[in-house]
């Protein structure tokens, strides 16, 4: 009887397996390369998805207009969920990539987002276009296209500083922003493309700011027109974004805040379950009555962005993007490829102030944060670019 029962019970734990890995903890890995890899040519891409019996392969292909979401390959996996599939690199775009690897058990899903560097490929959209349509009218105040050098840091001589002004005191990642000075330097240049990386190991994620410790800096008053082009990760807790500041002179009260794009990153049970959205965020701080009464109202009309219900067919972390703000007298607008995505009053500091810009690879935001299937993240910015004034 006692043996019968011990067979049971061994029986039962075995049979159990298969069940477990239909949990939701069931995740799809990548054993090589290694995630944020720099790779060339052929590249064999090697899968782990205990319980999963195959998966599909895709990467945002160059090609007219919007590109084309290529499948790379299914993978039939082996009973211990392992598979392989060589990515032809040199036949997808050069410069950063997202290689999703999807599969299902049942009901549940899972994405597995491999973030690479081709250092081979197509060139396709890089650097600098011509002048978009939202700044007709306007002159380039300030472009920069990252092909250089970096100049990040505190000091007079740097363009960008690396934390939030004035002196990092309102940074807010939950990994916290770090110097370009320090050993954990979230920023690097890679091609033509500035790279911020997000790091649990390092404990370091990145922000660069236009506006300097000593109030210097890139900024631009009504009229006006910003855009930043980048693409983003998307992993439990990341929050990429580009957004702008009002400059504070001293004795000012309140100050306008432009979230042109806010990313949250994150699938499944109690994530932000990303998709095609991203959040556009007016906030009027320290002002209470209308101006805040209009920013409260204009995010709860505008938001989510849907980019996939606008025509705009891949999302923020499958393929670049630019994201724009356009600040007038009567309306501020937001775009992104050229498409005004949404728009709202202008709000009354808006109308008298200069801005600065930020883009930044945060992490939090009111959600969990878990890097463990990745390690490590990372933000590709290909430009920013700012425009003012009248032309003659």
């Amino acid at each position: 009887m006692k043996n019968n029962l011990l067979a049971f019970i061994w029986m039962s734990v075995v049979l159990c397996v298969p069940v477990c890995l239909h949990a939701q903890d069931s995740l799809i890995r990548v054993a090589s390369p290694a995630y944020c890899a720099e790779i060339k040519g052929k590249t064999r891409i090697e899968i782990v998805a205990p319980g999963f019996e195959k998966v599909t392969v895709k990467c945002w292909k160059q090609g007219r207009g919007f590109g084309s979401d290529a499948t790379v390959g299914e993978v039939k996996l082996d009973g211990q969920g392992r598979g392989a599939v060589v990515f032809p690199a040199d036949r997808y775009p050069k410069g950063p990539l997202t290689v999703r690897i999807s599969g299902a058990m049942g009901d549940y899903t899972d994405n597995c987002y491999l973030q690479l560097y081709n250092k081979g490929g197509v060139s396709w959209k890089e650097g600098l276009p011509g002048a978009p349509p939202a700044a007709k009218g306007m002159n380039v105040i300030f472009a920069d296209d990252f092909d250089g050098e970096l100049s990040i840091g505190d000091g007079p001589d740097r363009r960008y500083y690396d934390h939030k002004p004035p002196h990092g005191s309102q940074d807010f990642s939950s990994i916290p922003f770090t110097s370009f000075d320090k050993p954990n330097n979230p920023f690097a240049q890679m091609g033509s493309y500035l790279r911020i990386r997000a790091s649990e190991k390092l404990r370091s994620a990145g922000l660069i700011s236009s506006l300097k410790n000593d109030t210097t800096g890139i900024m631009a008053q009504m009229p006006c027109y910003f855009e930043c082009r980048f693409i983003g990760p998307n992993a439990i807790g990341s929050w990429p974004a580009f957004w702008l500041l009002s400059v504070n002179n001293p004795g000012d009260v309140g100050g306008d805040e432009l979230d042109i794009i806010e990313a949250y990153g994150g699938e499944g049970k109690g994530k932000p379950n990303a998709k095609d959205g991203y959040m556009v965020t007016p906030h009027a701080w320290n002002q209470p009555g209308a101006p805040q009464e209009l920013a409260d109202r204009a995010y709860k009309t505008i938001n989510p962005v849907r980019m996939n219900r606008l025509g705009i067919p891949s999302t923020w972390y499958e393929a670049f993007h630019t994201y724009g703000c356009k600040i007038t007298e009567s309306a501020t607008i937001y775009y992104c490829d050229d498409i005004e995505v949404a728009r709202h009053e202008t709000l009354p500091v808006s109308k008298i102030r200069p801005f600065y810009f930020l883009i930044n690879l945060a992490t939090g935001g009111g959600w969990p944060v878990d890097l463990s299937r990745y390690g490590q993240i990372d933000m590709y910015v290909d430009y920013v670019r700012v425009y003012g004034g009248a032309s003659n």
